[in-house]
């Protein structure tokens, strides 16, 4: 009878924790889809996830020989969108920033940046379309280099 009790009591705490373990465990969210995706970030909505450059080359922010920044578009094949990411390469008193455009249907991401070494901005659609990343550094004394678009 006592090992009755005991196989009870185990099989009672082990339900007990699989049950807790279903209530602590959150619900992943569902990644975005078509023009929903538009203005949001792609992390919150896991479309970062396997995510990877959608160009060959990145775009270089130059100041003379000097790289200051180099500006990526990257793609989400989960949620085919694209978004912008740029990393401060030189000072961590230049603040730099990114935006994704689309042409059609027209939509424009806002920038996103500081003075940190890398930023990402917000995603924007981007299945049969071209988006182009466009990446800014601002110097210390104010002076201001925006890169040529990247587009995919």
């Amino acid at each position: 009878m006592i090992r009755n009790a005991r196989r009870l009591a185990a099989a009672a705490a082990g339900a007990l924790i699989a049950a807790s373990l279903l209530v602590a465990t959150p619900a992943s969210a569902a990644p975005c889809s078509g023009h929903g995706c538009d203005g949001t970030d792609p992390v919150d909505t896991g479309c970062s996830t396997n995510a990877r450059n959608a160009t060959t080359h990145p775009k270089y922010i130059m100041q003379g020989s000097t790289t200051l920044a180099v500006v990526e578009l990257r793609w989400s094949e989960t949620c085919k969108t694209n978004w912008g990411r740029i990393s401060n390469r030189v000072s961590p008193h230049n603040t730099v920033r990114v935006r994704v455009t689309r042409a059609n249907p027209s939509a424009t991401t806002d920038w996103y940046g500081g003075t940190g070494n890398q930023y990402y901005g917000d995603q924007l659609y981007g299945q049969n379309m071209t988006v182009c990343a466009v990446g800014e550094v601002v110097t210390a004394s104010g002076t201001k280099y925006t890169s040529d678009p990247l587009c995919a």
